[in-house]
């Protein structure tokens, strides 16, 4: 396990004396939504128009967060509209990697970057905090719109449709 501290990766267990021991998920950072018009959404930030093609999911099947986003991917039938990448389900000294061929793990197709961090620091050269899978891609923009999982599944359920 680890995390970025100003875009640099760092190996360290998290702090759980602060949560008595408990697992307490850290407020995620990326909160801008895809619309059907690009208009802003719920969170007031910048709006994504809903594009097929335009957007990807890097997701970890031993992730129950990430795991909803591909169902709700499949439900809507947005598999040829929003494209996929799988990190290995194992989380290591670098964090979530793609190892591609292994246990369903796939290469990074968009970037081409071996590990997520990779990923968020592209997005913001000087993020701080956790690596967490899902993340919602956009290719165009080259950024990460969104990784809150229960937000990319309203996304996805109602922001494509018509697209």
């Amino acid at each position: 396990m680890g995390l970025l501290v100003e875009g640099k990766w760092r190996d360290q267990w998290y702090d759980t004396k602060s949560t008595a021991g408990r697992f307490k998920r850290q407020e995620s950072s990326f909160r801008n939504w895809i619309t059907r018009d690009g208009s802003a959404g719920p969170s007031g930030g910048p709006g994504f128009r809903a594009e097929p093609g335009r957007y990807h999911l890097y997701v970890s099947l031993a992730c129950p967060w990430a795991h909803r986003t591909l169902i709700f991917r499949k439900l809507k039938g947005l598999e040829d509209a929003i494209s996929v990448d799988v990190v290995h389900y194992h989380m290591g000294e670098n964090g979530w990697v793609f190892d591609p061929g292994t246990d369903g793990a796939t290469a990074d197709r968009v970037n081409g970057k071996d590990k997520l961090y990779e990923i968020y620091t592209l997005a913001d050269p000087a993020y701080s905090g956790r690596v967490t899978v899902p993340v919602l891609w956009d290719k165009q923009q080259r950024t990460i719109v969104n990784n809150e999982s229960s937000e990319i599944i309203r996304m996805l359920n109602s922001a494509f449709d018509g697209a």
